[in-house]
């Protein structure tokens, strides 16, 4: 409401009674004045009325009403902005709180692994997560199919001579009566 009007952009068609110097230039023109000089508007500009004219009861009425109302409306308005913030400090309490007990409910996730502002984004995340350790595991699952290890060591036992020559098992004796 409180915008000042710029007088040169505010031009009657060259086609209508209102030209240069007619009533309703003037009119704008003062009431371009009284805006720069007073940096307002007047109750009964608000109304369309143009400035000098008499108002009525009747329109100040009106006018207080409507004030009464828009006051009331700016209160209401402010209340519902307050609420608002009220609930989005408590969504955001209610989302780190299931966050933390996603982060805890499990021993595969980090904080790190975790992410989001929403329930929905938190959501996504475990399952990304989930979905790269059922990877990493069916990976390392292969690996350890490939590696086989012995269950223990093998049995001691005498070593085989029947492949060997006389001479070699003569050795072999020889050696192994010097070990004992």
């Amino acid at each position: 409401m409180n915008e000042e009007i710029n007088i040169e952009t505010v031009e009657a068609p060259a086609n209508t009674p209102e030209s240069k110097g007619s009533p309703l230039q003037e009119n704008v023109i003062a009431r371009s004045e009284a805006t720069k000089q007073s940096q307002g508007i007047t109750p009964a500009e608000r109304r369309g009325v143009p400035s000098g004219a008499p108002e009525t009861p009747e329109d100040t009425g009106k006018l207080a009403e409507m004030e009464t109302a828009l006051g009331e409306a700016n209160q209401s308005l402010n209340a519902r902005s307050e609420d608002c913030d009220r609930l989005k400090a408590a969504l955001d309490d209610a989302v780190n709180a299931y966050r933390k007990l996603a982060i805890s409910s499990s021993p595969l996730y980090s904080d790190d692994m975790i992410s989001g502002s929403s329930v929905e984004e938190i959501d996504a995340s475990i399952k990304k997560v989930n979905g790269l350790v059922k990877k990493m595991r069916s990976t390392l699952e292969a690996e350890l199919k490939d590696l086989t290890v012995p269950a223990g060591a093998p049995e001691r036992s005498a070593p085989d001579l029947s492949g060997l020559s006389p001479r070699d098992k003569i050795k072999q004796g020889i050696l192994s009566d010097k070990n004992k």
